[in-house]
C-alpha cells in the first residue's frame, strides 16, 4: 500500500565552485505553430528554475517567439508537417542529443496531429533518460491500444480531462483517478502528478497532496510553467518523484505569491515565473529552518514531557 509523504525534498546547495555542467541540460520539445506560447513558458520556467543548459525544439518561428523572449535559452530548429505539427523524422535528431544529465520534456503547445502523435509515443518508449509528458504528448499516449513499456524514468502531468482519455476513469470521478493513478504508477513504473485543486503525486509507493497554489492557477499556461519547473529540478539531480513533488510545491507557491500581489484573475502565467525566485527563497528558509530545528534536537534529544534532572 502506498504511503502519505507529507516532508519536502531538498535541493541541494549549490557549491561555490560549480559550473553549468553540474545543474544538467533540460531539452523542450512542443510548440505548433498554431501554439507558440505555451513551450516558451516551459523554457522560462525551466530556465528560472535552475537547469544549467536549456534548448528549446520546435519549429523554425516558434523557436524565433521563444529566444527573443528569453536569449538564455537555446534553440533546436525541428521539421514540420504541411499543416505546422512536427514531423515523425525529428525522432533522429531529438535522440541524438541525449547526453547523461539531459531531461527531455515533451507536450506544451503539441497540438492534435496522427503523425505527430507517433514521435511522443516513440519518445516515450525510446528516450534513454527521464522524461516529463505533458498536454499533448499525454493525449498521444492515449491513442496507443496497449500500454507502453519502457525501461527509463517517465513522469506524466495530467489534468483531470487528460487522465480521464488516458484511463477511461471520468474527471467526475475524482476518487477512482486518484486511486487510478496510485495503481497505474505502481504497475508502469511511473510518477504521476494529478492536477487539481490539491494536486496529487505518486509514483505508487509514496503518495503526496500539495497544500500550496489557488485559483490563479486557472489560466492557460500554468500548467506548462509546472512542466519547465519539474525538468529543471530532475536536470539538477532530484529522483523523478521528489522532483514531482518540489515542482508542484513551488509552483503552488509561485502563485501564491503573485496572487498577493496581483489578485485573481489578474495572474498570468508569466506572473507565475516571475514570482519563481521569491518562492525559491521562501523554500531554502522553510529548509534551512528545518535544518536548524533538527541539528538542535540531535543537540538535546529531551522531549518536551521529560523533567530535567534534579
Amino acid at each position: 500500500m502506498a504511503s502519505l509523504v507529507s516532508s519536502l525534498p531538498i535541493l541541494p546547495k549549490r557549491e561555490p565552485d560549480s559550473h553549468k555542467g553540474d545543474f544538467g541540460h533540460a531539452l523542450l520539445i512542443g510548440g505548433s505553430l498554431h501554439m507558440p506560447g505555451a513551450i516558451t513558458l516551459a523554457t522560462l520556467a525551466a530556465l528560472r528554475s535552475g537547469a544549467g543548459l536549456t534548448t528549446l525544439a520546435a519549429p523554425q518561428t516558434t523557436l524565433q517567439l521563444a529566444l527573443q523572449a528569453n536569449p538564455c535559452a537555446m534553440g533546436l530548429p525541428l521539421e514540420t508537417t504541411p499543416v505546422g505539427f512536427l514531423a515523425p523524422d525529428n525522432l533522429s535528431k531529438i535522440l541524438a542529443k541525449f547526453s547523461p544529465g539531459c531531461v527531455l520534456a515533451i507536450g506544451p503547445g503539441f497540438g492534435r496531429e496522427p503523425n505527430q502523435d507517433t514521435l511522443a509515443v516513440e519518445l516515450f518508449r525510446h528516450w534513454p533518460g527521464t522524461a516529463v509528458f505533458d498536454a499533448d504528448a499525454l493525449n498521444a499516449l492515449a491513442t496507443t491500444q496497449t500500454l507502453l513499456d519502457t525501461n527509463s524514468p517517465r513522469i506524466l502531468t495530467p489534468h483531470p480531462g487528460e487522465f480521464a482519455r488516458l484511463t477511461k476513469i471520468p474527471a467526475s470521478d475524482p476518487i477512482g483517478q486518484q486511486q487510478a493513478a496510485i495503481e497505474l504508477a505502481a504497475s508502469q513504473n511511473l510518477v504521476i502528478v494529478l492536477k487539481s485543486h490539491a494536486t496529487l503525486v505518486t509514483d505508487g509507493v509514496g503518495i503526496y497532496r500539495n497544500s500550496t497554489g489557488n485559483p490563479s492557477l486557472a489560466v492557460g499556461g500554468s500548467g506548462d510553467c509546472l512542466t519547465g519547473i519539474i525538468t529543471a529540478l530532475v536536470c539538477q539531480g532530484l529522483g523523478p518523484f521528489d522532483a514531482a513533488v518540489l515542482g508542484v510545491y513551488l509552483h503552488g507557491l509561485a502563485a501564491d505569491i503573485a496572487h498577493e500581489q496581483l489578485g485573481t484573475p489578474s495572474t498570468l502565467g508569466t506572473d507565475l515565473i516571475d514570482s519563481l525566485p521569491a518562492a525559491f527563497r521562501h523554500y531554502r528558509k522553510l529548509i534551512d529552518s528545518i535544518e536548524v530545528s533538527d541539528s538542535k534536537m540531535e543537540k538535546n534529544p529531551r522531549t518536551t514531557n521529560e523533567k530535567p534532572d534534579e
